[in-house]
């Protein structure tokens, strides 16, 4: 029996957490974002875990694809793919930035140092 992990899910809304959540659960993921609002409303909790979740669950992996039914060899270059390199695309130049952000940071700082 394969193990199932949880993972951010591609089909995302913000950060794909309830996506996730939900694919782990095998049920519609529409339930469980209901479920994380009305939870919201009432305790203001989950929005707080919602951000923890999103900050420490790992993306899916794109192979995950593969436990569909379909064999990957049939599949042509699907959109979840050029989803996926789109979202690498994009964690790299955020990471870029804020590492220049980083440096610029330090050069003002050393500027002020010195006064």
């Amino acid at each position: 029996m394969m193990e199932r992990r949880l993972y951010r899910s591609h089909d995302k809304r913000l950060f794909g957490v309830c996506g996730g959540i939900a694919q782990f659960l095998r049920i519609d993921s529409t339930l469980v974002r209901v479920g994380v609002v009305v939870l919201t409303v009432f305790t203001g909790v989950p929005i707080l875990l919602y951000l923890l979740m999103a900050m420490i669950m790992p993306k899916e992996p794109q192979w995950s694809y593969a436990s569909d039914g379909f064999p990957m060899q049939d599949v042509p270059y699907s959109g979840h793919a050029r989803m996926n390199d789109l979202d690498q695309e994009i964690d790299r130049l955020e990471k870029r930035a804020l590492v220049q952000e980083v440096y610029r940071l330090r050069e003002e700082l050393a500027k002020y140092k010195g006064l």
